[in-house]
């Protein structure tokens, strides 16, 4: 019994002696840093105050762990190996990082901190107000088969528009000239003539599935062989090119008549296109005729859109004799084609002076109904520039629409898919954010004019809680004598209490990418700020939810 409480001693002095050796062999091992310094973009260095009794090391004196380039450390014989290796941190070097000194079975771990970071603060240089909604809900997207009828002759065309793309309508073409000879005589429709546009429209509506109404705005078709001729020679009067009112308003409601027999409703119309070819005694006939015939046979009556002219002309146009001849119950759209070269001091004020007029005796939708992108070189040197310089006009035409207050787009030529160019792209992508959004308060360093050339230029929508906004700083190619700003980290604040919401989706486009343009995420550097790269020669749209 004695042996055996002998032999169990001794096993337990073996036991403990083991422990003691290894717990010796343990301590017996230096894993140290013996130095430690990093080098910062400024050409500075950072002396590592190293603490190896509480595994540490401190790197003073260091504001942005960004600027640190290098990095220079020596540790005891004992080590093996490190991990990670400090210069794999370089370019991602955060507040703090972890560094393990290993033998083959032991390792010891040191926390690196930088006591000095000062978090970089950015003064906005641009501001975005939610609550400061102004204008209107743009709720209309038309598709424009004015400028080619057999555009969705193919259904799935018709599903991109009218699916993905979130269309609600059509703007379709009538055929009054003899050249095209879609109405020879009263009362007769030439179906052939409208057959391609019948196909689209047939297919618009079997792809639609929108919660407002379909919406069909027809109106005159003046791109002829002959420009001068515009109505059959039985509704055209002994003055050449001028209509009777009361004929034209029959040929309207044989249109009618027709689309209603083919099961589509004409919603809305305009008398004229592009030019005022009715006196407004004859204007007021013709609408008095048209409503009161389609209202006798059973139709919808359409609104009537005006003035429709090519460029709004202010004073002492149209709009102001339809006004003077008490004529303002005689339209119920204001509708009119602005385009490019409209866009700057001498005629935003025309259209704006209109707009107000047509909103002076009751509400009034307000209509863009020919928004126009044209793809021009300013030189044949510039031919890979031919498109996002011209942005800054064909943007900005809608930043005056909506900064007015817009119900209704429809533009020239519209890219369904696809394309060679950015402009296709910018054109969907601007369209798809504008619709059921509402203009908010946007303030970038230049303020909110955007008549002027060649600045910073910015609007903001929201919808719900996604705030989509975009920024236009390009310069005409062939301009030398200006020099185009690019800005860098170009501060964007949101006021009125709200905060970014996750992520924020950058697309941006220059003359050297791909025409889809380079997509990026990127973070918000506050809860209420982001910082953007604009670079001179491009078009970015910003997108992003945000938050009480």
């Amino acid at each position: 019994m004695k042996k055996f409480n002998l032999a169990i001693l001794f096993f337990v002095l073996i036991m403990s002696c083991s422990k003691d050796s290894t717990k010796e062999e343990t301590v017996d091992i230096n894993l140290e840093f013996t130095q430690f310094e990093v080098t910062l973009s400024t050409g500075e260095k950072s002396i590592g105050i190293i603490d190896n009794d509480n595994n540490s090391i401190t790197l003073p004196n260091i504001t942005d762990p960004s600027e640190i380039i290098s990095v220079t450390y020596q540790y005891s014989d004992d080590v093996k190996l490190i991990t990670p290796k400090p210069e794999t941190r370089i370019g991602e070097w955060k507040i703090t990082e972890k560094f393990r000194l290993h033998t083959t079975s032991y390792y010891k771990e040191f926390k690196v901190s930088i006591p000095d970071y000062e978090k970089p603060t950015y003064t906005n240089k641009a501001t975005i107000a939610p609550l400061e909604r102004f204008g209107r809900v743009t709720k209309y997207h038309l598709l424009d088969i004015n400028h080619n009828p057999g555009t969705l002759s193919n259904i799935d065309r018709a599903n991109l528009v009218f699916g993905q793309a979130g269309m609600n309508g059509l703007r379709i073409p009538i055929y009054c000239g003899d050249y095209y000879g879609g109405h020879p005589e009263e009362g007769v429709v030439v179906e052939s003539v409208y057959a391609t546009a019948l196909k689209s429209i047939e297919n618009a509506k079997l792809a639609y599935n929108g919660s407002e109404p379909f919406m069909i705005f027809a109106g005159l078709k003046v791109m002829t062989s002959n420009k001068a001729e515009y109505y059959p020679d039985w509704v055209t009067t002994e003055i050449d090119n001028v209509a009777n009112p009361i004929k034209y308003a029959q040929l309207v409601v044989d249109y009618i008549k027709f689309m209603h027999e083919k099961g589509h409703t004409i919603n809305a119309f305009a008398f004229d296109k592009e030019a005022a070819r009715m006196d407004v005694e004859d204007f007021k006939i013709a609408v008095d005729t048209l409503r009161a015939r389609t209202a006798r046979l059973g139709y919808v009556v359409p609104k009537i859109v005006a003035p429709e002219l090519y460029k709004p002309l202010g004073q002492n146009g149209p709009m102001d004799d339809l006004y003077d001849a008490n004529g303002e119950s005689h339209f119920d759209v204001f509708g009119n084609h602005y385009y490019q070269g409209h866009h700057n001091v001498n005629n935003f004020p025309d259209l704006k002076y209109e707009y107000d007029l047509a909103q002076s005796d009751t509400y009034r939708e307000a209509w863009a109904t020919e928004a126009h992108w044209d793809g021009l070189s300013c030189s044949s040197a510039y031919e890979n520039a031919t498109d996002l310089w011209t942005g800054e006009t064909a943007l900005g035409c809608m930043f005056d629409w909506t900064d007015l207050g817009l119900d209704l787009l429809s533009w020239w030529d519209y890219p369904i898919s696809g394309g060679n160019s950015p402009r296709h792209y910018i054109i969907r992508a601007y369209s798809e954010a504008l619709i059921n959004s509402q203009p908010i308060r946007m303030l970038d360093h230049d303020g909110e004019e955007t008549l002027t050339r060649w600045k910073l230029h910015s609007r903001a929508y929201i919808k719900g809680n996604e705030v989509n906004v975009f920024f236009i700083n390009v310069v005409n190619p062939c301009v030398t004598d200006f020099t185009p700003i690019s800005y860098e980290e170009y501060p964007i604040g949101i006021l009125d209490g709200f905060k970014i919401d996750g992520n924020i989706s950058v697309t941006q486009w220059d003359n050297n990418d791909e025409p889809e343009g380079n997509y990026i995420s990127i973070l918000p550097n506050e809860d209420n700020q982001f910082l953007l790269d604009i670079p001179h020669g491009s078009i970015t749209h910003v997108s992003f939810n945000i938050t009480e």
